[in-house]
C-alpha cells in the first residue's frame, strides 16, 4: 500500500471535496480520484458516495480514515526519528556558572535523548574569559551574560531577561536598595564576568562608592556569603532560593530595576552553526516550558 494514498484519502476527507484535496496537496484533483480507486481496488471496498456531488466519505470509510490519521502519525514520527539520528557531531559549549547549575542539565539532557549522535561538551568559565575562548576557536558557542563589545566576528541571540536585586540580611532596618548597599561590606561578583562589570557599571553610574568586603567568582557564593551575614550584594533573582528568600533582605537593584541579559554567542559562518542551532532551539524549549 502506498502511504501517499492514505495521505490523499484524509486530506479528502478534511477537504470535503476532491478538488480541494488536490490544492492542498499540489495535485490534480484527475490525480485524486486516481489515486483514491487504486485505494479502493487494494482494499476491495468503496469508500466514497459518487451519486453526491462533490463524492461524500461513506460508512465504509469513516472508520478508515481515523486509522489512516493513526498510520499517518506514526509514520511521520518514524521519518522524525530517521532524520534525528541523521544529527551527528561534537559541540563545545562555554557557559557560566549559574546558567550550566539551573539550565543546561535538562536542556542537554533532552537535546541528547532527542539528538542521540551528538556528543556535547561543557566548559565553565566568566563571561570575558567564554569570549576570549570562543575567539581563539577553542569553543563553537557560549552561553553568557550579555557583552556589549562584542567582537564583529561574532554574534548573539537572546535566551532570557533576568531582574538583580540587592540581597542582605533581614533584620537590617533600610528602606531602599542604596541604603541596604552601603548598610555592610559589599559583596563583589568578579569584575571579569558579564553579570559583575554590568554591575560595576551601574554602581558608577548611581556613584555609589562601597567598601569591598570580597570578590567571588559565582551569585551563588554572593548568596551563601550574604546569608551568613558576611555584607550585602547584587545578584539575579533567580540565583535566590525560596528558602534563601525567607531568611534575606531583597530589594530591586536600580530605577527602573536592572535586568541582566543572557545570551548565546557563537563566531559568525561558524562550522558547528546547526548543531548549535539544536542547542539554542532546545534552550528556547526549557524556558517556554518554565515560563
Amino acid at each position: 500500500m502506498d502511504i501517499r494514498h492514505l495521505q490523499t484519502l484524509v486530506a479528502v476527507a478534511e477537504a470535503d471535496s476532491f478538488a480541494n484535496a488536490a490544492d492542498q496537496l499540489f495535485i490534480t484533483p484527475a490525480a485524486v480520484s486516481q489515486q483514491i480507486r487504486q485505494l479502493e481496488e487494494e482494499l476491495g471496498l468503496e469508500l466514497f458516495d459518487r451519486t453526491i456531488r462533490p463524492p461524500q466519505l461513506n460508512a465504509n470509510a469513516e472508520g478508515l480514515v481515523r486509522r489512516a490519521r493513526e498510520l499517518l502519525e506514526k509514520f511521520n514520527d518514524f521519518k522524525t526519528s530517521a532524520i534525528e539520528w541523521q544529527v551527528r557531531g561534537r559541540l563545545s559549549i562555554g557557559s557560566i556558572n549559574g546558567i550550566t547549575v539551573s539550565m543546561l542539565p535538562e536542556t542537554l539532557r533532552f537535546l541528547t535523548r532527542r539528538y542521540p549522535q551528538v556528543r556535547v561538551r561543557i566548559v565553565e568559565g566568566s563571561s570575558q574569559l567564554l569570549v576570549r575562548r570562543l575567539k581563539r576557536r577553542e569553543l563553537d558557542a557560549a552561553i553568557v551574560s550579555d557583552i556589549l563589545d562584542l567582537p564583529d566576528t561574532m554574534e548573539r541571540h537572546p535566551i532570557f531577561s533576568e531582574p538583580l536585586v540587592v540581597i542582605g540580611k533581614q533584620e537590617q532596618q533600610t528602606a531602599s536598595w542604596r541604603e541596604l548597599l552601603r548598610s555592610g561590606p559589599f559583596l563583589r561578583l568578579n569584575q571579569q564576568s558579564g553579570l559583575g562589570s554590568l554591575i560595576d557599571k551601574s554602581l558608577r553610574k548611581y556613584r555609589i562608592h562601597l567598601d569591598e568586603a570580597m570578590e567571588l567568582d559565582s551569585s551563588d557564593s554572593i548568596v551563601q556569603m550574604a546569608l551568613a551575614g558576611l555584607g550585602n550584594g547584587v545578584v539575579p533573582m533567580g540565583r535566590v532560593s525560596g528558602e534563601a528568600s525567607r531568611v534575606l533582605k531583597i530589594l530591586p537593584f536600580g530605577e527602573p530595576q536592572i535586568h541582566r541579559q543572557v545570551v548565546l554567542i557563537q563566531r559568525k559562518n561558524s562550522k558547528a552553526s546547526e548543531l548549535t542551532k539544536l542547542l539554542y532551539q532546545e534552550l528556547q524549549s526549557q524556558i517556554a516550558m518554565r515560563s
